[in-house]
């Protein structure tokens, strides 16, 4: 059965979740968030005794943040969302159910690294090539960058990240773009915000942003045109936003990738890597991203 988590609910539910071994802490923390309204939730039970708690924040996105019980009874309850859900997401490590099962049931694994960067250990000495040219994030340039961003993270793992819980079209990431410049995941640092020009076009964009903590700033964007790969621009523009950033005061850079993207773990050297964070996550999508591009 289902059933939605209202104010009446609450002390059940948590009182279930911690029959099944979740945590007091864990149970407070979504307990003030489901009673502050910032997260609708419901639980999903079956009569073998397993229970799951699952988020919904917009449309049909689910995530699974906590389930236990008997492994065939979970994953029933888990699956059984698919019936009314366009994506399902979650921490491998939260559900107790085992990685060839949810293989077998289309649950697909993804990496997840957010990588920590010492600003002040990366080189100084890097200069792009002579034919390219770095010109501000602004004006005209942004147009063709927003293009560009959009055209290539749609329908690919990264800008499913992007534009989580909606599908990664063209004009979705689009939209996270803009979202990206307004400053809402982050003032801008403008020296960080570049795009590339070969030939007087953009082929390659950047935009950081400072994050919540001090001193540390939020790799937001990045693309490089497909057509001119190969040529070190995504170097070209992470050396230079790096370099921005630590004259503008900043010690750290965070950067997060998946699988879908392992080749930008290149463009950092062992040295410079401060911290490295993991998550193995499933993840389930009615509508896959494909290519080719979806233009719409």
């Amino acid at each position: 059965m289902s059933a939605k988590v209202d104010s009446v609910q609450l002390d059940a539910v948590c009182a279930s979740l911690r029959a099944h071994g979740v945590s007091i802490l864990e149970v407070s923390e979504l307990y003030e968030r489901l009673e502050n309204g910032d997260l609708r939730a419901q639980t999903v039970a079956t009569p073998h005794g397993a229970v799951a708690l699952v988020l919904q924040e917009r449309g049909a996105w689910r995530q699974v943040v906590l389930g236990r019980g008997a492994q065939p009874a979970l994953l029933d309850a888990v699956t059984a969302l698919r019936e009314s859900s366009d994506a399902l997401l979650w921490n491998e490590a939260d559900v107790n159910i085992d990685g060839p099962t949810l293989d077998a049931n289309g649950f697909r694994e993804l990496t997840r690294q957010v990588f920590t960067q010492d600003l002040s250990k990366v080189p100084r000495d890097f200069e792009p090539a002579p034919d390219l040219e770095l010109a501000p994030l602004r004006g005209a340039a942004i147009a063709d960058a927003r293009s560009l961003f959009a055209q290539t993270h749609a329908n690919s793992a990264e800008g499913l990240y992007c534009t989580w819980p909606d599908e990664p079209t063209v004009r979705q990431c689009g939209r996270v773009f803009e979202r990206f410049l307004s400053g809402e995941d982050g003032a801008t640092v403008p020296g960080a915000c570049v795009v590339v020009l070969l030939e007087r076009k953009v082929v390659g964009v950047i935009a950081c942003a400072a994050s919540s903590t001090k001193g540390t700033a939020t790799l937001l964007a990045l693309a490089v045109d497909p057509r001119v790969r190969g040529r070190g621009l995504s170097r070209v523009l992470v050396r230079h936003a790096q370099r921005a950033l630590f004259e503008a005061g900043f010690g750290r850079m965070l950067f997060l990738t998946t699988d879908a993207n392992a080749p930008v773990h290149r463009l950092f050297t062992p040295e410079e890597i401060v911290s490295t964070e993991t998550s193995k996550l499933r993840l389930w999508l009615r509508n896959p991203p494909v290519r080719p591009v979806k233009q719409r």
